[in-house]
């Protein structure tokens, strides 16, 4: 009996709680005193406060790492902004009845058990009345798993179906640490023995540095229909919290930023754009106008351009910094722009690559991103011709209005209806570095599908956080629920770049990420896009009467 005493730690438990003068007191004060008594450091890269709301029901979702001493911290932590702090808890937390009124109980080992259906109703109620619920949605302490990593057992479905029934949000929290190897080894000779010995496992906490970061609240969109889907996007939150995963980008010597070149005169970009071919004016629209060009028949415009584009690229922390944003293959690539007849201002532009003019005998050096990928002859294909698309941008002050994207992709369809042999387009999406290395991991595992067609120069290549795989593994790769990810990842909430959005609506292939040595280090995500296939509303949008004549072109 001595023996499994010794191994159990009952006693030792038992005399650290007489000794600590702890008994009786109030829920709040006990649970403070624990971690002075057990010494906890307790570390957290922000002010909890600023997560949690100060009032209104909200829902607390936490992996399980130690299986007890993480439950007393949160009701300490918690409870010193709010007061109605509840704790779904394992039943064995009743051996310590000062904490009892922080609890609701459960049987997390027999989901079926008798007053579990009770204890759901207790969290319901606890929402529906405003409060604040901290749920371990795993039900069990956290175990090594086939990998080696430390990680929870399958979530349970209550997590979602309280945020579907009560739309209170849910805050993700990320808790570092583990157990001990002998916990782990004795789990793995009989799972039962983890529960046996969470009470020595508590003791052994003592002196322990606890890491505990919180997400932002997120109250889960209507399309999100299945709570264990809701529940499974609770849990990748979770863990995408862990400070291991919280990549900085590699240090960048950001270039020393020129003044930018002087605007060109208005009356000389007017003077060239009137004298291009009535045919190269692709549409209008009120007192917008589409062109496309050459630098040899608009040098004044090119140069204009190539201004906007370091002005509006530095934006985004994209800039070369130098006075203007070009390069040789200005001289050979197509320029498409919008022009705002009435300020006499360029607003948007696009440079086009058409690779049937730019290839010759199998050489893709004309080609821009052939300096980011190494590409086979099928994936440029040098039988029939494409466009590489690159160098975009709208000017800021026409960026929170849809409608100079609008016309830029306007003028991309009728150029392909006016040189309808163009079927392709391809070209990357700029994932700028005011997105974290996280957020575009998320977007690779998410889009990318991998092909021996391409490969990128200088891969992006960052450890990939297993719950990533976790999650795509059982749902499908949504690009709703990527940019909800991406939104609780990024610091200030932005969601996807607009462009990544505007491709995948088209039915883009994404291919790899790639990093531009050319464009200050800036993540690219290859693409392309088989245009007679994109969706008919899209063709239509875009490429306007002439849709079904191009698509009866290409498809019969």
């Amino acid at each position: 009996m001595t023996g499994l005493d010794h191994l159990l730690g009952i006693s030792q438990l038992n005399r650290l709680y007489e000794r600590s003068a702890i008994k009786g007191l109030t829920k709040e004060v006990f649970a403070a005193r624990f971690v002075e008594i057990f010494e906890l450091k307790i570390k957290s890269p922000l002010d909890l406060s600023m997560r949690i709301p100060q009032h209104g029901a909200a829902i607390v979702v936490a992996n399980h790492p130690y299986g007890g001493i993480e439950g007393v911290i949160l009701a300490s932590l918690l409870s010193s902004s709010r007061s109605d702090v509840k704790i779904l808890a394992n039943q064995a937390l009743k051996i310590i009845p000062e904490l009892a009124d922080f609890f609701i109980f459960t049987n997390p080992l027999a989901p079926g058990a008798k007053g579990n259906a009770q204890s759901l109703r207790a969290c319901k109620a606890h929402l529906g009345k405003g409060g604040l619920l901290v749920l371990f949605p795993a039900g069990r302490v956290s175990y090594p798993n086939s990998d080696g990593q430390v990680t929870d057992h399958q979530w349970n479905r209550i997590a979602g179906s309280l945020a579907a029934s009560t739309r209170a949000p849910i805050i993700p929290c990320f808790i570092s640490g583990k157990n001990s190897n002998m916990f782990y080894l004795m789990g793995e000779i009989y799972f039962r023995f983890r529960m046996l010995l969470l009470i020595k496992e508590m003791l052994k906490s003592k002196g322990r540095t606890v890491e505990i970061t919180l997400g932002q609240p997120v109250l889960f969109p209507p399309f999100l229909e299945k709570t264990q889907m809701t529940t499974d996007i609770a849990r990748l939150l979770t863990y995408l919290q862990a400070p291991e995963y919280q990549y900085q980008w590699s240090t960048y010597q950001t270039p020393v930023q020129l003044p930018l070149a002087s605007p060109q005169l208005a009356e000389n970009l007017q003077a060239e754009i009137i004298q291009l071919p009535d045919e190269q004016c692709l549409l209008r629209y009120k007192h917008f106008e589409v062109y496309y060009a050459s630098r040899a028949q608009c040098p004044f415009v090119i140069e204009e351009i190539s201004r906007l584009r370091e002005e509006n690229f530095r934006l985004f922390d994209e800039g070369s910094g130098l006075p203007q944003d070009g390069d040789a293959f200005d001289d050979t690539y197509t320029h498409l722009f919008v022009y705002d007849s009435q300020t006499k201002a360029i607003i948007g532009a696009y440079r086009m690559g058409q690779t049937d003019n730019l290839l010759a005998r199998g050489d893709i050096a004309p080609l821009y991103l052939s300096r980011m990928f190494d590409f086979s002859a099928e994936f440029i294909n040098q039988v029939q011709p494409c466009l590489e698309m690159g160098r975009s941008f709208v000017i800021a002050s026409h960026q929170r209005s849809f409608h100079g994207l609008l016309l830029l992709f306007k003028g991309i369809g009728a150029f392909v209806c006016k040189f309808p042999r163009y079927r392709t387009l391809y070209g990357t999406v700029s994932l700028s570095k005011q997105y974290t290395p996280l957020s575009v991991i998320l977007i690779e595992q998410f889009l990318v599908i991998a092909s021996p067609q391409v490969k990128a120069k200088k891969p992006f290549d960052l450890k990939v956080p297993a719950d990533i795989q976790h999650y795509l593994a059982n749902h499908p790769n949504d690009i709703e629920v990527l940019e909800l990810l991406v939104k609780q990842i990024e610091p200030d909430g932005k969601g996807l770049p607009v462009l990544v959005k505007q491709y995948h609506q088209l039915g883009a292939r994404f291919y790899c990420v790639g990093i531009d040595p050319n464009f200050a280090d800036t993540p690219g995500l290859l693409l392309s896009v088989d245009l007679p296939k994109a969706p008919e509303r899209l063709l239509k949008l875009y490429l306007g009467h002439g849709a079904e004549a191009y698509r009866q072109r290409h498809n019969g």
